[in-house]
């Protein structure tokens, strides 16, 4: 890690119109430190402020981003970088597990509360949900992404036995998306006993992260048994799960019709008063979710 001079933490008091602020806090800040963004550094932008540090009070604090050779993101104290990260984002990375800050080594001013750096950053990818359903023969995955930044895509795995995992294909990401996200994956060849599935999702610079396996069963023994499929909209639902099942009947532009809590037993399932078409049924049972057309004639 290179040595800073005052020479550099004058380029760094040259303050843009740029009003835009990260928030800094934890270790060994005494409060949250607002940095308000300056002339840019290295091609990128630079933000400093003044707060109280390990108890000394106007500490010049800085995020910026170290140029070649070091490539690094750094966060420093009066001129001294603390905190250092290697993702190559065009703004600063916002603390998690996707994009982690490390402790430069030989600092003291550490400890407390972990690190947090929000505000004007590159968040990882915030996933809202993940699962796995059988759709006849196959398995449907889908996932749902709050926000994405530099998200080149998601690598899809299976493994028989959430250990030995091999890659079975890939879905391009959005990119940058302040806004959710869904995505799919059909695997047409599963396993015929335990399945399990797992994501890993690539920045542009393909820095991988890990998010929660799923796993789903194609020996488990059928629990649920519908009639009148297809028919005129009323089917006839038969449970035989001694365990609650969440039921949901949903058009196809994911509106529901339908939803409740059932326990074992005979239920009438009626959406004769909707156009004629194919609705989907899902059942969901622990964590596996099975899905069954309906159609409507």
């Amino acid at each position: 890690m290179k040595i800073f001079y005052a020479v550099f933490i004058l380029l760094l008091l040259q303050f843009s119109a740029n009003t835009q602020t990260v928030i800094v806090s934890g270790e060994c800040m005494s409060s949250a430190i607002t940095l308000s963004s300056i002339s840019d550094i290295n091609g990128k932008p630079a933000y400093q402020g003044t707060g109280t540090v390990d108890g000394i009070p106007n500490v010049t604090v800085s995020v910026y981003w170290l140029g070649v050779p070091d490539n690094l993101w750094v966060l420093d104290f009066d001129g001294q970088p603390y905190f250092q990260n290697a993702c190559d984002f065009d703004i600063p990375p916002g603390t998690g597990a996707t994009c982690p800050w490390d402790v430069v080594s030989g600092t003291t001013c550490t400890g407390g509360t972990p690190l947090a750096i929000t505000g004007a950053v590159a968040l990882p990818i915030r996933l809202i949900s993940f699962t796995a359903s059988k759709t006849n023969n196959h398995v449907l995955l889908n996932w749902k992404a709050a926000t994405e930044t530099n998200n080149k895509g998601f690598e899809v795995q299976r493994s028989s036995d959430g250990n030995n995992w091999i890659t079975i294909g890939f879905v391009t990401g959005g990119g940058n998306s302040f806004s959710e996200s869904t995505y799919h994956y059909i695997d047409n060849t599963p396993l015929e006993r335990n399945n399990y599935y797992r994501l890993i999702q690539y920045d542009i610079n393909n820095n991988p992260s890990y998010f929660p396996v799923v796993r789903i069963d194609f020996k488990n023994p059928a629990y649920y048994i519908i009639a009148n499929n297809p028919g005129k909209g009323i089917y006839q639902l038969s449970i035989q799960s001694p365990l609650p099942v969440q039921l949901s009947v949903s058009d196809l532009s994911g509106k529901k019709l339908i939803t409740k809590r059932v326990g074992p037993g005979a239920y009438q399932l009626d959406i004769s008063r909707y156009p004629a078409g194919i609705y989907l049924l899902q059942l969901q049972k622990d964590n596996e979710i099975f899905t069954e057309k309906l159609i409507k004639q």
